[in-house]
């Protein structure tokens, strides 16, 4: 299907363009548009719900395709023609899916098709077919068919897609799907998705891919992969890789738009940029694709983002791409480009700057617009949607820009028979709409259409009126005077040949060879030469450049493109009957070629196209913009060495190629700094653009660039634990170059975060090595100073816990490491601490830290909080020991360290395991906290009261587990227990212990 602008329209056709309608089809809703457009429909001939796409002949003209091979001529003023049934394959969406034009086929007869078609019962092919128009002028079939393409059928959908014709003609491109099998993606696991599908990451293989070829089949030099020794060899041809099913759109001003029809999430539109990967089927859009994201080969690969993606539902297309270059839309819409939804109904647009950044996302523009398979641009410039609903071609005309349309008309009169023929082949519409013709002939009588003849009955004076009218309602009157029993006055002119050109500048000549009325005599010619500046794509202005009187007459030729002039002669005799001549004076015109070494928008006039023919003198103004479409920066014209982007070039009549060097940023720092240049070797393959930037390998190291932090390097041992994890894709893209780090002579660079990690860096020492660390732990590590904290370097990695929940490293100062989970962030552990936690087996036991080491109110100790209702206290004096649960609740409960100070033992298990306890030193006193299993609260006992109950037998002793802390009482102090109690008085100094 085609995507794209029409390339080869003469910008002098009158064509076609159908009738105004307010509503789609019966079966459909009426369209809703934007205020003041109208949708103006072309019949294409072919059968519902059959269109696949459309292409516009030099003289306006269109040719169709049907899915079901059917080929039809839609021509000016006329029915649709079948002039081809092509054979075809038609399993699923497969059959004829493309038709283009070559720009010069109005001498070549050259167009192209995309097809499946089978060559045996048993063999089907994907074809890309050279054919001959047969005929003259209008074709009326398809022969001499050369393939120039062809690889077999795998699926019943997604096959070879769409082909366009660039502007040169030398050069076609071809969109090919990933041909894999459609299944429903709800469902999709690694195991039951289509691997076919990851061919389309492959540059040796056609599928998924946008193809870059000759007419003659070959890649081109200047491709990607270009192989010399393997011309046809699918890397020759590749441009772009890592597609699904995609469709183009080459930009007449620089540039490859291609929309990719979306799975499980997102349809996308992105920039084709040579040997660049779009990721498919591992991502689609900025989504990670089902089934697919699990496969090893999706492992750590980088998204190439969209310049723009639109929600894909469960049979949504998204087509087009097309830019709009004309001016008669108003101003939000120019520059924007088109894209079209057949199963949503709906005409969107998106915009991206000129350096490749997105400035509007896709946005529905109009809805109810029938089914539409193919976006093109119309000779006029007006956006046209093929609908396979209606199977018209819908023209987007806005009514408040339409220009009157030009009325005028020559008669012959047959004296004998008063017969008068009447031809308005001189009207004309700038806007290049249909015209509908009425006549008056001043009799009474009227008629219709753009040749007509009609006898009087009298050869009295009458006075004939046409009328021109758009598709819009635009109205033009012209009249004359005849007598249509008597001759008219003959005129004829002295002109060079019919196929002369001229220069701008060079002067035209032309003159009366007679000029007779057969009562009057001679005649003296009036003359008027009527400028027709007519744009690529665009509407139509027409000016009176010059007039005169007598025997001759002679102007220059415009200096500008895109102008014919018009010399109209006119003879009038004394009964007012008027005679007249017409000569059209062509350019002589060169190819005018401009392009960047990389893709860049460059503007040539207005908003022209940057390979077309321009008058030969003519000056010409080219712009080229600060920064190619692919972010590199304008750096010179080469044929002059001008580093001003603006130039004015006079056209030579050999004509002219240009070539705008943009330098990347990579490309620029490698080139001006020479100890880059010994760090990194020599370059290795093309410089990629994924993730957040751009990156290029060089044979020791890489270089990256991010808008935000210009160009990096990464090197050594750095960038091969950088690599093993996965480089950009994993890490991001580094924000630093590889920096001295502040203790123990490593090095370091920082890095700006994958999908996954946050931020990050990896930090190398001559002892440990390169180690990575992001994220939080990260974070929390560069809050103790980092490396030249308390933690110093990591000597992991950040790895997983065993049971899946938390990310950890350690560090190699103090016995360090840091722990996160989602549920508790991230905190570190250290020391005694670190090691009393890696005693109880780390999380597996205590759970993770809840805080980081942290001192104690009073200064004396240090403690972590563990998620497993656990703590490990530390003191000097006293060592490091966890508490947990019961316990630990209660030690909370009393003040931690200032109920009964500091942990001297782990919990341990009474004999018998009929409870637990902790045993805690406070000042000169021992204390402790007892559980008893079947409960859920264990109780301290302190000082001499847990002096006597020790010497008793602790719980082995009459008086079994506490049931109580130590209170207060009259007298002192007092702890109760299962079955009795022991008491302090505070005055003597007496414990006393007895039953109940």
């Amino acid at each position: 299907m085609r995507t794209r602008r029409s390339l080869v329209v003469s910008a002098a056709a009158t064509v076609l363009l159908g009738t105004v309608v307010t509503t789609a089809p019966p079966a459909q809703a009426a369209p809703a548009l934007p205020t003041g457009f109208a949708l103006i429909d072309t019949p294409t001939g072919q059968q519902a719900g059959d269109l696949t796409d459309a292409a516009y002949l030099p003289d306006g003209s269109a040719l169709t395709a049907g899915r079901l091979g059917s080929v039809q001529l839609v021509p000016r003023g006329g029915q649709p023609v079948q002039i081809a049934s092509l054979p075809v394959h038609t399993a699923g969406s497969l059959g004829l899916t493309g038709i283009a034009v070559a720009p010069d086929f109005t001498t070549s007869r050259t167009v192209y098709t995309t097809r499946a078609l089978a060559t045996s019962t048993s063999t089907q092919v994907f074809r890309l077919s050279k054919w001959r128009a047969e005929g003259v002028g209008a074709p009326t079939g398809l022969t001499d068919e050369t393939p120039v393409l062809e690889f077999p059928v795998n699926a019943d959908s997604k096959g070879i897609q769409d082909v366009v014709v660039d502007p040169g003609g030398d050069v076609l491109w071809v969109a090919v799907g990933d041909n894999a099998t459609v299944q429903a993606p709800a469902g999709a696991t690694k195991d039951n998705v289509d691997k076919y599908a990851l061919r389309a990451l492959d540059p040796a293989h056609p599928t998924g891919k946008v193809l870059r070829i000759g007419t003659d089949g070959k890649g081109r030099v200047d491709n990607p992969f270009y192989d010399p020794g393997a011309p046809t060899s699918w890397r020759s041809r590749n441009y772009t890789s890592g597609l699904r099913d995609p469709r183009i759109a080459v930009d007449p001003r620089g540039g490859v738009v291609v929309t990719d029809i979306g799975w499980a999430a997102r349809s996308e539109a992105n920039l084709a940029f040579p040997g660049q990967n779009l990721k498919w089927p591992c991502w689609e859009g900025t989504t990670r694709a089902p089934g697919y994201r699990d496969l090893p080969e999706c492992a750590n690969v980088a998204n190439s983002a969209p310049i723009s993606e639109a929600t894909q539902g469960a049979t949504d297309t998204l087509v087009g791409g097309v830019p709009y270059t004309g001016t008669s839309y108003p101003e939000i819409y120019r520059g924007l480009h088109f894209v079209a939804n057949k199963s949503g109904h709906t005409l969107s647009t998106f915009a991206f700057d000129a350096g490749g950044k997105p400035t509007q996302a896709i946005n529905a523009i109009a809805s109810d617009i029938g089914d539409p398979v193919a976006v093109l641009t119309a000779p006029n410039g007006d956006v046209v949607l093929a609908d396979s609903a209606s199977s018209k071609l819908r023209r987007l005309s806005y009514k408040p820009a339409n220009k009157a349309p030009f009325a005028a008309f020559t008669g012959t009169v047959t004296p004998d028979t008063k017969k008068i023929s009447l031809d308005a082949g001189g009207s004309s519409d700038p806007d290049l709409d249909t015209l509908d013709y009425q006549w008056t002939f001043g009799d009474g009588t009227i008629g219709s259409g753009q040749v007509v003849e009609h006898t009087y009955s009298t050869g009295d004076a009458v006075t004939v009126s046409l009328t021109v009218s758009d598709a819009h309602g635009a109205v033009t009157n012209a009249s004359q005077t005849f007598l249509p029993g008597e001759a008219t006055p003959s005129l004829s002119l002295a002109t060079a040949d019919p196929n002369t050109v001229f220069s701008g500048g060079e002067t035209v000549s032309v003159g009366v060879s007679s000029a007779e009325d057969p009562t009057d005599g001679p005649l003296t010619a009036k003359w008027r030469a009527e400028r027709m500046r007519c744009p690529l794509s665009d509407t139509c202005e027409y000016t009176t450049l010059r007039t005169g009187t007598g025997p001759t007459f002679s102007f220059a030729f415009p200096n500008e493109t895109d102008t014919r002039v018009v010399v109209i002669a006119t003879a009038e005799n004394s009964r007012g009957v008027i005679t007249s001549q017409r000569y059209t004076v062509n350019p002589r015109t060169a190819r005018l070629a401009v392009a960047g070494n990389r893709p860049a928008r460059i503007k040539i006039g207005a908003n022209e196209s940057t390979n077309r023919l321009v008058t030969v003198n003519s000056p010409v103004q080219i712009s080229a913009p600060p920064k190619s479409l692919d972010a590199a920066n304008f750096v010179k014209w080469p044929d002059n060495q001008s580093t001003e982007p603006v130039r004015q070039v006079q056209m030579p009549v050999a004509g002219l190629t240009l070539r705008a060097e943009y330098q990347t940023p990579i490309q620029k720092r490698y080139a001006d700094e020479a100890p880059i240049r010994t760090l990194m070797g020599a370059p290795v393959g093309l410089e990629l653009i994924e993730g957040d930037g751009h990156w290029q390998q060089y044979a020791s190291g890489r270089l990256y660039w991010t808008d935000q932090h210009g160009v990096k390097a990464v090197a050594g041992e750095i960038l091969t634990k950088y690599v093993t994890l996965g480089a950009h894709a994993f890490l991001g893209s580094p924000s630093t170059d590889e920096l001295v780090a502040r203790a123990g002579n490593g090095r370091y660079n920082d890095f700006t975060g994958g999908p996954t990690t946050g931020a990050g860096s990896i930090y190398w020492t001559s002892s440990i090595g390169a180690m990575a660390i992001h994220g939080e732990i990260r974070a929390k590590w560069q809050a103790t100073n980092g490396e030249a904290g308390s933690l110093g370097f990591p000597t992991t990695d950040q790895k997983g816990t065993p049971d899946g929940i938390g990310r950890y490293i350690h560090f190699m100062n103090n016995n360090a490491s840091i722990y996160w989970t989602e549920a508790t962030g991230a905190h570190f552990v250290m020391g005694s601490i670190w090691q009393k936690w890696r005693s109880l087996d780390w999380e597996r036991f205590f759970g993770y830290p809840t805080t980081d080491e942290t001192a104690t109110p009073d200064g004396v100790g240090r403690y972590n909080h563990f998620s497993g209702n656990g703590s490990i206290y530390w003191s000097a004096s006293t060592g490091a020991f966890e508490i947990h649960g019961s316990i630990r609740e209660r030690y909370k409960a009393i003040g931690w360290q200032t109920g009964v100070g500091y942990p001297i033992t782990d919990e341990t298990w009474t004999p018998g395991n009929t409870g637990k306890y902790n045993h805690f030193r406070q000042g000169g006193f021992d204390h402790s906290i007892y559980w008893r299993a079947g409960t859920n609260v264990a109780w301290e006992v302190k000082g001499l009261i847990r002096l006597r109950w020790r010497d008793l037998g602790w719980q082995t002793s009459y008086l079994g587990f506490p049931i109580s802390g130590e209170y207060n009482t009259p007298t002192g102090k007092r702890s109760d227990f299962q079955y009795g109690y022991i008491t302090y008085n505070g005055s003597t100094g007496a414990i006393e212990d007895r039953r109940y």
